[in-house]
């Protein structure tokens, strides 16, 4: 069986779908050594301490168990009154 000869355009295709499995397989492996912590939020400058910004953090840090925590909630509904009117909140 004889092989097809392979036109220029043919040959640009494979090259880029080539380069196209190569970069996923770069980006892949490098995400794989990536550190996973991500480590404390920032809070803000020193001795400006925000009790409903640490309030926040640590139910960012419960993730899907915050929805059920009555805090979370509340720390959520003072958050909305801030940003929604932050004049009158302070």
């Amino acid at each position: 069986m004889r092989w097809p000869r392979l036109s220029p355009p043919v040959v640009f295709r494979l090259v880029a779908g080539g380069l196209v499995v190569l970069i996923l397989v770069a980006a892949g492996l490098h995400l794989r050594h990536l550190p996973r912590d991500v480590g404390v939020p920032d809070l803000g400058p020193p001795g400006s301490y925000d009790p409903l910004a640490a309030g926040l953090a640590r139910c960012q840090a419960l993730g899907m168990k915050a929805d059920g925590d009555p805090a979370c909630a509340a720390i959520w509904a003072e958050n909305r009154k801030r940003f929604f009117a932050p004049e009158t909140a302070r």
